[in-house]
């Protein structure tokens, strides 16, 4: 299920016979008398009572796993318009959405989508919550530390179909980033290990580098955790402090190669 602004009315789209359905369509004939049910839709158009409305849009935003605030605020200020509640068949995919994987480091797992999906997005940070570092773009962070994490990824492969969104994991495509080679040289494997600070691999565009610097930038500035315990603190800077440096090196070494 997932909920929308779309032009002029607020859309709801659900699975024709899932309990979710049951319920909202339970609700709007006890509470909305001016309605229409059409062979793919019901339409709402009451808004004497608001509240009520306001209430169906709260409920099937949280239901979806939806969880902007902002979102939710700019849905909530439309609801003087008509609701349609789109029906879905069971067999309605909508959209397909490729997600790999990729890990960096001992313990940095990035997960890509190969194309924008909010939902997709809203249920992989669902399922892995507190294993959750930060988000970008098409990216989702991961700490791989803990004895439950690699069970996540588990359940993952096995997820198939996320409301009207179905989600291909390309465990094929699984990658890594692997130290230690002989052939390297100290500075090539400081430089590495320098990639991995910012989670990136080595063959990463220095654009998309910079972004993931600026991104654990906003994380670990000590100032987000003024006021904690000083072991917070600490953590915070010495973090901070290593980012930093690995991407003074990372930069240096692009500004030679540019030159050479």
């Amino acid at each position: 299920m997932s909920v929308s602004y779309c032009n002029s009315y607020v859309q709801i789209e659900l699975f024709e016979e899932s309990e979710l359905f049951e319920k909202i369509i339970r609700y709007s004939n006890k509470h909305f008398f001016e309605q229409y049910h059409l062979s793919s839709s019901v339409l709402i158009l009451d808004d004497g009572e608001r509240f009520k409305k306001d209430y169906l849009i709260n409920w099937a935003y949280h239901a979806s796993l939806q969880e902007e605030k902002s979102d939710l605020d700019m849905l909530l200020s439309h609801t003087h318009l008509p609701i349609r509640i789109k029906i879905l068949k069971k067999n309605d995919i909508l959209q397909r959405v490729k997600i790999s994987l990729r890990v960096v480091g001992l313990n940095q797992v990035i997960l890509t989508l190969e194309k924008k999906n909010a939902l997709a997005k809203r249920y992989l940070k669902s399922l892995f919550g507190f294993y959750c570092d930060f988000e970008c773009e098409n990216e989702v962070h991961l700490r791989a530390k803990g004895e439950d994490f690699w069970k996540h990824i588990i359940n993952l492969i096995s997820s198939k179909v996320i409301h009207n969104v179905l989600i291909e994991f390309d465990y094929k495509g699984f990658k890594g980033e692997t130290f230690g080679s002989s052939f390297l040289t100290e500075d090539e494997r400081n430089l590495r290990e320098c990639y991995i600070q910012l989670q990136s691999r080595f063959d990463d565009d220095f654009k998309s580098v910079k972004k993931r610097y600026l991104n654990l930038v906003r994380i670990y500035h000590p100032d987000n955790v003024y006021g904690e315990n000083e072991t917070i603190v600490q953590d915070y800077h010495d973090r901070f402090t290593k980012i930093n440096e690995a991407y003074e090196v990372i930069k240096k070494s692009q500004k030679a190669f540019l030159q050479a």
